[in-house]
C-alpha cells in the first residue's frame, strides 16, 4: 500500500511540475517584477526596483530627488546638467548628452537599469538604446492632469511608495483648496495664454490650457494644439478681447521681467484690449506652468483670475512649504510679474 502511494505521489509531482513549466501553475511562485503606468497609460515592468538609473527627463529629475532618489541616478541629460538648480541635485552623474539625442554608447557603459525620458517627446535614437537591452520607462512629470499618476509611478519604481504619498497628499490638497474657492456664480473669465514666442498662442491640452481647467479660466483658443505650436494675428487677438492675457517665459531678474511685460503690453493695438486696459496682463515662470510645481501655478493662475477670491494667497509661502517639506531648496525667484499682491 505504501509503495503505491508513493507511486501516486511520483506521479503528482511529475505532473505538476508540467503544470508550472507551461505556465498553468503560478499561485505559489514568487517573483519581485515591479509594474508601473507610464503617462500614456501603457504598462511598463521590470523585474526588480531599480538602482542605477539616467534621467532625460528634468521634470521627473527634481522628483526623484525629492523621493531620496539622487544618489541612484548615475547620468543625466546635458540640459539636466547645465541646470544650476536640478543639475546640482546629481553631483556624480555623468551627462550623457542631448536629452533627444543621448550618447547610447555612453548609456550602455553605465549599466542602467532603465532610462527614464519624456513621453510626450521621446528620444529620436529610443530604438538604438533598447536594442542595447536599456528598457526605457516614459513619463512626463509635467502635466497637472498625470502628475499624481506618474509621481505614484516613480516611487514604485524605486521602492518609495510612502514618500510619493506624501508628495500627492501635497500636491492635492493645495488643488482641493483652490477647487473650494472658486466662485460658482460668476462668468468665467476668458484668457488668452502665450508661450515663450510672440503671438504663439496655448491651446487646448496645451501646459497652460490645462492649469486654466484647474483655476476656473475660458481659453480664448478652443484649438486642440497639444502637441503643436498656432500663432496668431495681432488683429485676431485684438479682435478677441481677452480678459486675462498670460503669458508663459523665464525671467533672469525684475529688471528683464520689466522689458518683457513692457514690450508685451506695448504691442499694437493692445492699448484697447480689456486685458491691458484693466491691468490683468501677467508673465509666468515656466517653472511652475510645468513639472512637479504646477500646483503653484495653477494657485498663482488661480489669484489672476480671482483676485478677491484669493486675497490671502500667498504663491511663495506654499513653495517655501513644498521646499521645507521635500528637502529641496529651489530658488522661486520671479514667479510672477507683476508681482501678486496679497491682503
Amino acid at each position: 500500500m505504501r509503495k503505491n502511494n508513493m507511486v501516486i505521489i511520483g506521479i503528482l509531482a511529475v505532473l505538476v511540475g508540467c503544470m508550472i513549466a507551461s505556465g498553468c501553475v503560478n499561485s505559489t511562485m514568487e517573483t519581485d517584477d515591479i509594474t508601473v503606468m507610464q503617462t500614456s497609460g501603457e504598462v511598463f515592468t521590470l523585474p526588480h526596483t531599480v538602482e542605477r538609473i539616467i534621467l532625460l527627463n528634468s521634470n521627473a529629475a527634481e522628483m526623484l530627488y525629492l523621493l531620496g532618489a539622487s544618489e541612484m541616478v548615475v547620468g543625466v541629460s546635458q540640459s539636466i546638467r547645465d541646470n544650476t538648480e536640478i543639475g546640482s541635485m546629481f553631483p556624480a552623474a555623468m551627462s550623457v548628452g542631448k536629452w533627444n539625442v543621448p550618447d547610447v554608447e555612453l548609456i550602455s557603459s553605465l549599466s542602467p537599469d532603465v532610462v527614464i525620458a519624456f513621453d510626450s517627446s521621446k528620444p529620436n535614437n529610443a530604438d538604438l538604446i533598447e536594442a542595447m537591452g536599456v528598457p526605457i520607462l516614459y513619463i512626463d512629470c509635467y502635466k497637472p492632469t498625470t502628475m499624481v499618476q506618474d509621481m505614484r509611478s516613480l516611487g514604485i519604481l524605486i521602492g518609495n511608495r510612502d514618500r510619493a504619498e506624501d508628495f500627492v497628499m501635497f500636491y492635492n490638497a493645495t488643488l482641493e483648496n483652490i477647487s473650494t474657492r472658486l466662485p460658482l456664480d460668476v462668468p468665467m473669465p476668458r484668457v488668452f495664454c502665450e508661450g515663450y514666442t510672440d503671438y504663439a498662442v496655448q491651446g487646448v491640452g496645451s501646459g497652460m490650457d490645462l492649469l486654466l481647467g484647474i483655476s476656473g479660466g475660458e481659453n480664448v483658443l478652443l484649438m486642440n494644439i497639444a502637441t503643436g505650436t498656432t500663432k496668431v494675428s495681432p488683429e485676431w487677438l485684438v479682435a478677441t478681447d481677452p480678459d486675462v492675457i498670460v503669458k508663459v517665459t523665464t525671467t533672469k531678474n525684475t529688471l528683464d521681467a520689466v522689458t518683457r511685460f513692457s514690450s508685451l503690453v506695448g504691442r499694437p493695438g493692445f492699448s484697447s484690449i480689456k486685458a491691458v486696459r484693466n491691468d490683468r496682463t501677467f508673465l509666468i515662470d515656466s517653472g511652475i506652468v510645468y513639472g512637479p510645481r504646477t500646483f503653484a501655478g495653477a494657485l498663482a493662475v488661480a489669484k489672476m483670475l480671482y483676485p478677491e477670491e484669493f486675497s490671502d494667497v500667498d504663491v511663495r509661502s506654499i513653495l517655501q512649504e513644498y521646499n521645507e517639506k521635500f528637502g529641496l531648496n529651489l530658488s522661486n525667484g520671479m514667479l510672477v510679474y507683476p508681482e501678486l499682491v496679497i491682503s
